[in-house]
């Protein structure tokens, strides 16, 4: 059972799980395991699938940080930040969308050091700081907001209303772009 996190990881990549295939009953069949198995391992299937969400946070951090090193431009890690969720249908919803029960995660431990969730978000505080934010932590907030509706938006098909000859990953992009720009100051802006 060590390696469920990760096979379940890659099958929510490789879209062989989707959102409702992460029950316990579901996932255990996945697993070719007992449900039984599956909570002498875990306490819960939220703790499962928390876990396997953090794994996501890894590479999306590692992402956003490769984008940023290239040129040092926001611009770059905004459209890092909505490849990524539009490429991983099935497991940026669980990374960032699903209602886990944070009381039972939390007593199960899962908070006991920095999460990677967490790591991410201190990432991109320091990837606005370098950018010249004046207030990364607010600016964090607002751009993380942003580029999450824009993956919802996209991902929905509903980003490219009044520009129908784009498509809808295109105006998210260039949206992302545009926000970056807009939380970047004047001197530091750079547009690709």
């Amino acid at each position: 059972m060590e390696d469920a996190v990760e096979r379940i990881y890659q099958a929510l990549i490789r879209r062989e799980l989707d959102a409702g295939d992460l029950s316990a009953r579901k996932i255990a069949s996945f697993l070719g395991r007992t449900t039984g198995a599956v909570y002498h391992r875990w306490p819960s299937v939220d703790v499962l699938l928390f876990e396997v969400s953090q794994r996501g946070f890894i590479e999306l951090t590692m992402r956003l940080k490769a984008a940023f090193a290239k040129a040092k431009r926001l611009t770059d890690c905004a459209e890092a930040y909505v490849d990524f969720g539009l490429e991983q249908p099935e497991l940026y919803p669980l990374m960032f969308e699903r209602r886990f029960d944070w009381i039972q995660l939390r007593a199960a431990g899962a908070f006991e050091t920095r999460t990677p969730g967490s790591e991410l978000l201190a990432a991109v505080i320091c990837l606005l700081t370098e950018a010249g934010s004046k207030d990364p932590i607010a600016d964090t907030r607002l751009l993380m907001a942003g580029l999450h509706g824009l993956v919802s938006f996209a991902s929905s098909g509903r980003m490219n209303a009044g520009e129908l000859t784009a498509s809808d990953r295109n105006v998210a992009i260039a949206a992302a772009r545009d926000l970056a720009t807009r939380l970047t100051p004047e001197k530091r802006r750079t547009k690709r």
